[in-house]
């Protein structure tokens, strides 16, 4: 793969197969291709040549919606609304004991036992007064919690913890099996020592896969 425009080959030669349920984890330097790859398994683009397959189909087989509604990932440029922290994890079925229990999952439970509105408080005071501004570290668990309430097969996390603090990193890894429960899961770090739930390890070095065990 190389982006539109660009001769710069991104990713070269990549080839390798996740199994249903595993937890993956994608390791490499910056620069390495490692967003990239889970983008081009997003369909955010496409391959220059070569073909990714779910259940042994090309995915652009699939229709668009339907395929994502199959996929919830957390990129480092993730972004929240001006809406209540509920509708920020779920603007349409209001399943609040759902809503609360991924919050809990994603470590937010003290912060949101805090606020006189709880889940109905409003993220930012751009457009409400009564509204909170959230720290790095809680904006990332609150797209986290996001991520894990939507009911898909493969969830995606890029670096998913670069804004928090050690012990509450150290508490989503300790907790990651079970977080991402029965899913198949892909994560992205540039540290090993994060990977150590993985199932597999994926190492991204000069644009090629290096190398696939376990931590």
């Amino acid at each position: 793969f190389h982006y539109p425009n660009q001769e710069n080959i991104v990713l070269n030669d990549i080839s390798f197969t996740i199994h249903q349920g595993e937890k993956i984890s994608i390791v490499g330097l910056n620069g390495a291709g490692k967003t990239t790859l889970v983008k081009l398994i997003c369909r955010l683009y496409k391959p220059t040549s070569g073909t990714i397959y779910w259940n042994g189909n090309d995915i652009n087989m699939y229709q668009y919606n339907s395929y994502l509604s199959q996929i919830a990932a957390v990129f480092q440029d993730f972004k929240l609304f001006a809406l209540s922290l509920q509708d920020n994890i779920d603007m349409e079925s209001g399943n609040r004991e759902e809503v609360l229990h991924c919050i809990k999952q994603a470590g937010l439970e003290d912060k949101i036992a805090s606020l006189e509105q709880g889940i109905d408080t409003f993220l930012s005071k751009q457009y409400h007064e009564d509204g909170i501004e959230m720290s790095g570290g809680e904006m990332q668990k609150l797209a986290i919690a996001r991520a894990f309430y939507k009911n898909s097969s493969l969830i995606i996390l890029d670096e998913p913890t670069s804004a928090l603090d050690p012990l509450a990193e150290a508490e989503i890894y300790e907790h990651f099996g079970e977080l991402v429960d029965h899913r198949t899961s892909i994560y992205i770090s540039h540290r090993m020592s994060s990977c150590v739930f993985s199932d597999r390890i994926i190492i991204l070095d000069e644009h090629k896969i290096q190398k696939i065990e376990n931590h």
